[in-house]
């Protein structure tokens, strides 16, 4: 019996309309009655996912959850810290400087902000699924203190843009791309984001989530390495874990548990590795990997 359920959030338990729907929700409570652990295991900072925890029922302290793609990790009152792999101001600096001199844009993310070096519509975009103000800093004025748990390096080129726009505008104002599309037009590699991945990857853990961003966490950990953290806390085996994602930064989980999932919308990378290929996000792919491994049901939806 599988006894935990680790759920990614953007193109897995979230629909197109960045949603959780009915289906999901009805077949999360149900696998919650049984027992079995339900965790969010998401790029997003923790008071990104707040929002959803509450919605399913899972804020209280013995519930957890993997944030930051695994450099944070806590239960979900946040009185409990299970993992915690920061990157360095020193870290920062270095990255940030390949990121100048290739012209790509650097976010940052604390425990419950984004902080931005500049204002544009991929950090605007962040800032709302976050639900967070977005803050524009200056490098120089950061402590050396500073909790950093991901940096995501982003190729905000103007045809990267207009590919992205419609998933864009699912959470921006069209107002707000109108205006961030044209204000600094740039034209980079479209394999700029390879490149650098490629340069940094001996000293990181580096995936990429969407086409035009890359996770930048400590080497030391990822979405797996903090669900294993919580499946030891909650004395659960690897074998009794199911993992369900679609990008690349699902890749370890999806690649270690004892059922790996990936999305029908997912990375075709991910869909190599996985064990199974349940429905897209539209389509409740989540509920029927409930219905089937967990709750013994054989129902697919169709999509709406």
């Amino acid at each position: 019996m599988y006894k935990l359920l680790a759920l990614d959030m953007d193109g897995t338990l979230l629909n197109k309309e960045h949603k959780i729907s009915r289906e999901n929700f009805e077949a999360i409570q149900e696998a919650l009655h049984m027992g079995v652990k339900v965790v969010l295991a998401s790029g997003r900072i923790f008071g990104g996912m707040l929002s959803h925890l509450k919605q399913l029922n899972l804020v209280n302290d013995d519930n957890y959850s993997v944030s930051c793609t695994g450099g944070l990790v806590l239960n979900n009152t946040m009185s409990k810290i299970i993992q915690s792999n920061g990157l360095s101001i020193d870290d920062l600096k270095y990255v940030y400087g390949l990121t100048k001199e290739l012209n790509l844009s650097l976010n940052i993310y604390t425990r419950d902000s984004i902080l931005a070096f500049q204002d544009d519509i991929f950090s605007r975009f962040d800032a709302i699924a976050n639900n967070v103000p977005l803050k524009i800093v200056d490098i120089n004025s950061l402590r050396d203190d500073i909790e950093i748990y991901k940096m995501t390096i982003i190729n905000d080129s103007i045809d990267v843009i207009m590919e992205a726009r419609e998933f864009l505008e699912k959470l921006c104002p069209k107002d707000i791309i109108q205006d961030k599309c044209f204000k600094d037009i740039k034209r980079l590699e479209c394999d700029v984001l390879d490149k650098i991945s490629v340069k940094i990857s001996d000293k990181y853990t580096v995936v990429k989530p969407l086409q035009f961003a890359l996770e930048v966490i400590n080497k030391d950990c990822n979405k797996w390495t903090g669900i294993k953290k919580i499946a030891e806390e909650l004395g659960i085996q690897n074998e009794e874990i199911i993992c369900i994602g679609d990008s690349e930064n699902d890749e370890h989980m999806i690649k270690n548990a004892g059922l790996g999932v990936a999305m029908g919308n997912g990375f075709s990378k991910i869909k190599e590795i996985a064990d199974y290929v349940t429905y897209t996000n539209d389509q409740h792919g989540v509920a029927h990997v409930i219905n089937k491994f967990i709750l013994g049901k054989e129902i697919a939806y169709a999509e709406d």
